[in-house]
């Protein structure tokens, strides 16, 4: 068996190839890191997948699964590049997008503006037709109505086209007559529903989750066409699957049906592989944090689990589909950093992407980045860097950060490098406390996992700061992301609103409606090819007191036809989530549900643990030693090099010290020791503790 993962970065493309073999179960491990060419495109892969390959001494061919992670769906929302999407509403919402929510960012700001919709108010199209909230009919649409209504879309000449009616979560007729009507005009123009992107209350996220389907899916549809002509073209036959937002694995037909699932899905591999290594470890808590060339990715591991949300904001607008936890920054390798007219020095958002990269890269680029601030404190080798494939040019770096950082503000080249890691820093470690501190937890009793091609470098700078237990450093962080695509399973959601006290729930009513949900989970898996021996399901609640807003999704246990109900241990299990989320719970207080979850999951085959290199007796040898500038206090000082293929099991790397890999370099700080422990992952703490 041989899995194949590809993670498509802003900056680079990891690659990782997990060689099975049949006879005796043991697994080698290749892995590779190329550029990604533009931002976030599949032109790499081919490439990447050639170059593993001949080095596995196996062909395209042999591959038997392959799993795909990219950042397409983001980038294109992000910087509003996606399809030129139409809109079709009930009369009178027209402005619904536009309107959005009473949610400012800035409370009291005077001039505070709302995020441009991504179906502008110029491309919504009102159709006569009314449901009520109970899902009764007020105004039948009619096929003559519906008939005008996709005319004036046609006419729009959409890319792709979005329906939202007002309560169609509770009665989706007319939303589907609506898509009959628009395929018979646009046969070849995707149609994406509210009632089945996104079948819950409150309309305007339901309609901005839609429309955000409807932004992005044109885009993502072009990509996947890409990747499956590039890997087509050098052979590759094995199945595609697509790391989704919320941690499982897509086919492409599910991924085209529902492309918002997706928006998230690059990040979401090294949550999935933080998890694995958090049980493996024992490690019960943890912040994963993933910097690569363009941005920076946080996510909470809470008892081994990685946390979950119903949905969230991605850049100031709703999207209402489960995902994880995921915090994204503009924090790389190629942040680009510069001094504002107010003489403060900036990192990001900005960044130098693949090309033209750092300065240090020598194709053109100008600006002092991250990467050219690492080279000029010695941090980085620039003969070693990707073991090789890209040497860095440290002239280039140490003029593009005097000229844009020192000259301005009055440094020291080595100063002004500093000032750029330590703004970077700032900036991530204000997300880690977001994500942690600002939820109640205690973040000085965390791992911090640090993975990327940037991330061993700048996590014992952070940790410190934070006063966290330790820095973990995986065996391969800057291809770990891309691992953990193949430790996920093929994943479906499903939900239905209910609205109903508690106390009224009849166990044969709530079983009959979570029955409907996995007979439609059960299809789509079939349609994936998912034998029904490899399928499992879980179910949940969204719950809430009555008269409140907020709600808490709630796990259920499976409708199994037998005494499976117990509605006093649901209500005791919401009161408990609800005084760890808000820090206090009534358990007089009636409770309502409002809508039904259940998960499908398809079991993929997975590559079995590779083979650990035997301890080693004595110390680990220094390979070199260079100077490294690890802040203003201590200066210029000697640090060991260390070769991460030289290491084993039970070294220790006292600091200062700089371990070098192919895919990242490893930074200790001179108050801190590394550990070599199990599966080679470096663990750095304190020295005192």
């Amino acid at each position: 068996m041989r899995c194949l993962a590809a993670d498509v970065g802003g900056t680079f493309t990891d690659l990782v190839l997990i060689d099975v073999d049949p006879a005796t179960g043991a697994g080698r491990l290749h892995l590779d890191k190329v550029t990604s060419q533009a931002t976030g495109s599949a032109l790499g892969i081919a490439d990447g997948i050639r170059r593993l390959t001949a080095a596995a001494g196996v062909v395209p061919g042999d591959i038997d699964l392959f799993v795909h992670g990219f950042t397409v769906g983001t980038n294109a929302f992000l910087t509003r590049n996606g399809a030129k999407a139409a809109l079709v509403v009930t009369r009178g919402f027209r402005d619904l997008l536009v309107i959005g929510s009473q949610s400012r960012p800035e409370l009291y700001s005077l001039t505070g503006r709302k995020p441009a919709a991504v179906v502008p108010r110029s491309r919504t199209v009102e159709v006569d037709e009314r449901i009520d909230a109970f899902g009764e009919v007020v105004m039948a649409l009619t096929e003559a109505e519906a008939a005008r209504a996709a005319a004036a879309v046609a006419a729009l000449q959409p890319e792709s086209v979005a329906v939202c009616l007002a309560f169609a979560h509770l009665a989706p007729a007319h939303e589907r007559m609506l898509e009959a009507a628009l395929k018979k005009l646009l046969p070849d123009v995707p149609v994406y529903l509210s009632s089945s992107v996104n079948p819950q209350i409150e309309e305007y996220p339901r309609a901005n989750t839609t429309a955000v389907a409807a932004y992005v899916g044109p885009v993502i549809e072009r990509y996947l066409q890409a990747v499956e002509d590039r890997l087509a073209s050098i052979g590759v036959r094995a199945p595609l699957r697509l790391m989704r937002s919320d941690g499982g694995a897509a086919t492409a037909r599910a991924a085209r049906e529902n492309p918002a699932h997706m928006l998230l899905s690059g990040p979401a591999g090294g949550v999935i592989a933080g998890a694995a290594l958090a049980r493996d470890l024992g490690i019960r808590d943890l912040v994963t944090f993933d910097m690569g060339g363009t941005s920076a990715d946080f996510s909470v591991i809470l008892g081994g689990t990685p946390t979950m949300v119903p949905g969230r904001e991605v850049d100031g607008q709703p999207l209402r589909l489960p995902t994880l936890d995921i915090e994204t920054i503009s924090a790389g390798g190629g942040s680009i950093a510069r001094v504002d007219v107010g003489g403060a020095l900036r990192v990001g958002p900005a960044s130098a992407g693949a090309v033209p990269g750092p300065a240090c890269y020598g194709q053109g680029g100008t600006d002092a980045t991250v990467t050219d601030a690492a080279v000029v404190l010695g941090i980085l080798d620039p003969q070693a860097f990707l073991g090789g494939d890209i040497p860095l040019d440290p002239d280039r770096a140490h003029r593009a950060v005097s000229r844009h950082v020192a000259e301005p503000l009055g440094l020291s080249v080595e100063e002004a490098a500093y000032g750029i890691i330590a703004v970077a820093n700032a900036n991530m470690i204000q997300t880690i406390r977001t994500l942690s501190v600002e939820r109640g937890h205690d973040i000085r009793g965390f791992s911090l996992l640090a993975f990327g091609g940037a991330g061993p470098f700048c996590a014992v700078h952070m940790a410190r700061d934070l006063a966290m237990a330790e820095v973990v450093v995986p065996r391969h962080p800057g291809v770990f992301a891309a691992s953990g695509l193949l430790m996920t399973d093929l994943r479906h959601t499903a939900q239905a609103a209910w609205q109903t006290p508690l106390v009224s729930v009849d166990a044969g009513d709530i079983g009959a409606r979570l029955g409907m949900l996995k007979t439609e989970l059960e299809r789509e898996l079939k349609q994936d090819g998912v034998a029904a021996g490899d399928r499992y399901f879980a179910f949940a609640a969204d719950m809430r007191c009555i008269g409140q807003f907020h709600q808490l999704t709630v796990r259920l246990p499976a409708p199994d036809g037998g005494r499976w109900w117990d509605a006093g241990k649901l209500a005791a299990d919401f009161h408990a989530a609800h005084e760890k989320a808000y820090g206090h719970a009534d358990a007089r207080v009636p409770i309502e549900l409002v809508n039904l979850r259940a998960e499908g999951f398809g079991r993929i085959p997975k590559p079995p643990p590779l083979p650990e290199a035997a301890p080693r007796a004595g110390a680990a040898i220094a390979i070199a030693r260079r100077r490294v500038y690890v802040d203003r206090t201590a200066g210029w000082i000697e640090a060991a090099v260390y070769r991460r293929d030289d290491l084993r099991r039970g070294d220790r790397l006292p600091g200062a010290c700089v371990v070098t890999q192919r895919d990242s370099t490893v930074l200790v700080l001179p108050d801190q020791e590394g550990a070599v422990g199990r599966g080679g992952v470096i663990r750095i703490r304190a020295k005192d503790r």
